[in-house]
């Protein structure tokens, strides 16, 4: 066991994040956390006085890795509409085919039916997210990359099927297999626009 000094914020997050993505929030009490991070209860209880606590710490860490993640999927390019394909490809990876990230945030959406902090902190997120989206989306379309007649709209409806195909995946599983990835990747970016293919 792991004693106190050594038990981190993040490290105890992250082992309720893998417990969550694998037995759901319901299925998981602080013991197992505790026992999953390798720490005594009372280390737990140190950091996090409860288990919404820890709820909304594993969604801070992913909210951080998302960020971290998202920014290194789009500096390789310099054009604003390949950053977008290349933030819409992560997404898909991210999001839907990684079953972890995809489960965890399906519970995550779930427990904001009636936990308002739950729904407060989701929100941001997807606030978060879709700034990110509009920015990337604006500056395709400013640049000539892009053609989109309302892009508030486009980036909405985008973020939405995202969110749908996350949904349908929990009966349909095949939704967010790999060999999909690339025609989910299509789709997605034909709402968001036509791609100008010749930049003369």
């Amino acid at each position: 066991m792991a004693n106190l000094t050594s038990a981190k914020p993040d490290e105890l997050a992250l082992a309720a994040f893998e417990l969550f993505s694998t037995r759901g929030i319901a299925g998981v009490n602080m013991d197992a956390i505790a026992a999953g991070a390798g720490v005594t209860k009372g280390s737990l209880y140190w950091h996090y006085a409860s288990k919404k606590e820890i709820i909304l710490a594993a969604c801070n860490l992913y909210y951080r890795a998302w960020r971290r993640q998202i920014l290194e999927a789009t500096e390789s390019s310099d054009r604003p509409a390949e950053k977008l394909e290349a933030a819409v490809a992560f997404s898909v990876r991210s999001c839907l085919l990684d079953d972890a990230n995809r489960v965890f945030t399906t519970e995550i959406v779930a427990m904001s039916l009636y936990d308002s902090e739950v729904r407060a902190s989701w929100a941001g997120f997807l606030d978060e997210t879709e700034r990110f989206f509009l920015g990337l989306t604006h500056r395709a379309v400013g640049a000539g990359e892009l053609r989109c007649d309302d892009v508030d709209r486009a980036v909405d409806l985008m973020l939405a099927a995202m969110e749908g195909i996350k949904q349908i995946a929990l009966f349909r599983p095949q939704a967010c297999l790999p060999e999909n990835e690339q025609r989910t990747c299509r789709r997605l970016m034909s709402l968001l626009g036509e791609r100008v293919s010749a930049l003369a």
